[in-house]
């Protein structure tokens, strides 16, 4: 038996440094790797700690401290999984402990150490008299503990009375959403649906592919209701009756649950478990332990689902794959699950399939190059693409209402409404407007803590910034020159929203961006009444874009479709194309055929044009050939360093340092043609909270070496007190 237990610290900045503690005799042969256990650390005193190993040597001089507790009965982690956490802390070049922290909750480790039960869920979305003599029986078992049902179910007064008599839990559907699965639904099991004939071509070329080179990332490429999920399905299918588990991401919570419930119809609930940030930590421990265990076949969550520990994993999908949303940005660790999830498949041995309508550009060329590209590029049953029409606003601008909504807009609209059909507006910026000028002056107010114009926001009369979430009043005077000819410019969401009630006063309007996420459930309340065609016209950022399934949206509208192509960033054009593809494809989902219109300035722009005729690879052919002249992803990996201070000369002195001293690196060791690094430059966005920022960009060719040569070289660098410095590896811009 070993003598020592190598503990690692749960205290930020200590790093991977593991720490030697004596195993007392009663805790000899129970203490396991991957066990919260409780030790004596200086001052802190008593702190919790993750067993990452045994040691039965220690020089003479250290004396250890005695373990005090072990915390948690099982393992929360095996060595398997602490050395992929590992590795994404070399990758992301930032500590272990940081890692861990964002991989296993530390609200674990408290529940661990309660001995308060989980209790067990049954849901329903109606109950008929013999469904309830079966939760009767469950109750009388104490198979469950409690049962929900929603306020929307369809059922009789008689058999919600009896419900309630059982002591069940009536909620609704959105209080039910952050979690589909507390649940045991009381209904037969869907069959798996019947493959079209392009579907089942496909299907069966991935499988046959998986068969040839099961360790292999293979991309399908297709179009908006084409029907991919039906194909993830089969192949699901496929990898459960072979004893392997699945692991199915989606890029967002709300896609995430919606997933889930559809998999639960088809797998079972007993078999499928959710994963995201906004679970209870009672579900998230209880899951913890399922997983850990080997009980679940099925995990579909959002990209922190890719650190969850399912065992003999077969399979991993991740739909959506172009979706920001799977990289982390801030904090620390800045990880992108895909990038995670090609390791986890590399631990596993297993084969990943990648999903998108429009596929990240850097995914479409590896496939290509690797013959892993399958495509589907009808939809399903040969239904029609809806037709785009585009508007050139130089000719209608003046015409259009408030120089925003076009007569032909307006025309769509209203015939639209007049058939009963529903409409989606994008616009692609929240707010009313976006910036505030003195006409006299030219003075723009901005932000005090943050180098950008505040944004007007009309329903709660502030200023607000979107950065650093500063707020306040209007001003009744201008501060650079005393003026009171304050205008507000630019269009948000709040404005279209107002433009389209005068316009049609009659209809039912509302608005879906971020700020109405600070109303809880408020998200999904306003889908459901969408989708029950209790709106109809929704005014929306990106968040419409995806995930929307209403075979009534006949008309989507795009109010300003060249926003996403003005931002000074490498991958603009691309984030423009996909949202303009993807927000294009909510119409005509249903038996009614639909229509597209984007409102432009830029016609001729050849990312918009490609949105036009929804022609991914015409995109690609264009985007792919300005990639490699510049070096760009996928022909080089970006490593981003950026440095802040409250002082803008020490921050700017402190990047050029680093550039001098890396680039004296790089020269000497002869690879300044493989690794090319640009600045310091100011960032885009040159101050957020109070902090100076500079950016270095490095442009690595050489691969895994290029990128062990800078983790190498940062994680040497020690900064002064008034310096932060972030490492972004793979950035999702460089604003």
């Amino acid at each position: 038996m070993s003598k020592y237990a190598l503990a690692l610290v749960n205290i930020k900045g200590l790093g991977v440094k593991t720490y030697s503690y004596l195993i007392p005799d009663e805790m000899q042969g129970k203490i396991q790797i991957g066990q919260v256990i409780l030790v004596p650390f200086g001052r802190q005193g008593l702190v919790n700690a993750f067993c990452v190993g045994f040691s039965d040597y220690l020089p003479p001089e250290i004396r250890a401290k005695k373990v005090s507790k072990i915390l948690e009965g099982n393992p929360l982690f095996n060595i398997d999984y602490l050395k992929l956490l590992e590795w994404v802390a070399n990758y992301y070049c930032t500590d272990l402990i940081t890692v861990i922290n964002a991989a296993i909750p530390l609200k674990l480790i408290e529940k661990a150490s309660k001995t308060e039960q989980y209790l067990e869920f049954v849901h329903f979305d109606g109950a008929t008299k013999r469904q309830v003599e079966v939760l009767e029986k469950l109750q009388t078992r104490g198979k469950c503990n409690l049962i929900v049902f929603e306020k929307e179910a369809k059922t009789t007064r008689a058999t919600i009375k009896k419900l309630e008599e059982l002591g069940c839990l009536r909620l609704s559907n959105e209080e039910l959403y952050r979690n589909p699965l507390d649940v045991l639904r009381i209904t037969e099991r869907e069959e798996l649906f019947e493959l079209s004939p392009e579907q089942n071509t496909v299907y069966e070329g991935i499988k046959k592919k998986i068969a040839q080179t099961p360790t292999d990332t293979i991309l399908l490429h297709g179009v908006t209701a084409s029907g991919k999920t039906e194909v993830y399905f089969k192949l699901i299918d496929d990898c459960i009756k072979s004893g392997k588990n699945v692991l199915f991401l989606a890029p967002e919570i709300a896609l995430a649950s919606q997933l889930t419930k559809r998999l639960a119809r088809k797998f079972g609930t007993e078999d499928v478990a959710i994963w995201h940030s906004s679970i209870s930590d009672g579900e998230r421990y209880d899951v913890w332990q399922k997983l850990y265990r080997d009980e679940i076949k099925i995990l579909a969550g959002a990209r922190s689902a890719v650190f969850a520990p399912l065992k003999n994993i077969g399979l991993i999908i991740i739909d959506e794959e172009h979706e920001g949303a799977y990289k982390q940005t801030s904090p620390a660790p800045r990880y992108d699950a895909k990038v995670v999830a090609q390791k986890l498949q590399e631990f596993h041995n297993c084969p990943m399939i990648l999903g998108s309508a429009t596929p990240d550009i850097s995914s479409y060329y590896r496939a290509i190059n690797s013959k892993n590209l399958f495509e589907m590029l009808k939809r399903y049953n040969n239904a029609k693409v809806p037709p785009v029409s585009v508007i050139n606003m130089q000719n209608h601008g003046k015409a259009a209402y408030k120089n925003l909504i076009s007569k032909p807009l307006q025309t769509a609209i209203t015939e639209t409404l007049e058939k009963g059909q529903q409409i989606i507006l994008l616009i692609n910026r929240r707010g009313f407007s976006t910036y505030s000028q003195c006409q006299a002056c030219g003075h723009v107010i901005e932000c005090p803590h943050c180098a950008i114009p505040m944004i007007w926001h009309a329903k709660d009369q502030r200023l607000k910034c979107h950065y650093c979430n500063h707020t306040e009043y209007f001003p009744d005077f201008c501060p650079s020159c005393g003026s009171d000819s304050f205008k507000n410019s630019g269009v948000g969401t709040q404005k279209i929203e107002q433009y389209i009630k005068e316009l049609y006063p009659e209809n039912n309007v509302e608005r879906i961006d971020s700020d109405i996420l600070t109303r809880k459930g408020e998200h999904v309340r306003l889908l459901e009444k969408f989708q029950r065609g209790e709106i109809d016209i929704l005014v929306g950022t990106q968040m419409i874009a995806k995930g929307l399934d209403n075979p009534n949206v006949t008309l989507v509208g795009v109010i300003s479709a060249d926003a996403s192509f003005n931002l000074p960033d490498f991958r603009a054009s691309e984030r423009g194309f996909q949202l303009l593809t993807q927000v294009a494809g909510r119409a005509g989902r249903g038996e009614f055929s639909g229509s597209v219109i984007f409102q432009t300035y830029n016609p001729d722009y050849y990312a918009l044009a490609s949105a036009k005729s929804q022609n991914y690879k015409e995109f690609y052919d264009t985007e792919i050939v300005a990639r490699e002249e510049f070096d760009y992803p996928p022909f080089s990996q970006i490593i981003r360093i950026i440095l802040s201070s409250e002082n803008n000369f020490r921050a700017e002195k402190s990047a050029q340092e680093i550039v001098l001293r890396l680039a004296t690196m790089i020269e000497k060791f002869g690879v300044s043609e493989r690794l090319e690094v640009l600045g310091p430059t100011p960032c885009v966005i040159e101050r957020i909270n109070g902090l100076y920022r500079f950016q270095i960009i490095i442009k690595n060719k050489l691969g895994e070496k290029g990128h062990s040569f800078i983790s190498s070289f940062i994680g040497k660098i020690t900064m002064p007190r008034d310096i932060r410095m972030a490492v972004d590896v793979d950035p999702l811009d460089i604003l």
